[in-house]
């Protein structure tokens, strides 16, 4: 079994990932920013890429949830008000 327990210093972010044409949308609610990958097996990279960038949080240090799903208010249709 791995331990999987956060590290001190360690940040973890959620992530929420949606197919988009012809590649994954990552989108990081937490500060607010969108990226890309090809397909799933990229998908952790890519966010902790763009989460090191825009942070300067040291990439070893960034762990990343990511669901399936859409954020609200973030590309596509707007959602009905019931």
């Amino acid at each position: 079994m791995v331990d999987v327990a956060p590290r001190d210093g360690e940040r973890t972010f959620e992530v929420v990932a949606w197919l988009s044409e012809r590649h994954l949308v990552l989108y990081v609610p937490e500060i607010e920013a969108a990226t890309t990958a090809p397909a799933m097996p990229q998908a952790e990279d890519a966010a902790r890429a763009l989460i090191v960038e825009l942070t300067g949080l040291d990439a070893t240090a960034v762990r990343c949830e990511i669901r399936m799903g859409r954020a609200r208010g973030f590309g596509g249709p707007p959602t009905s008000a019931v």
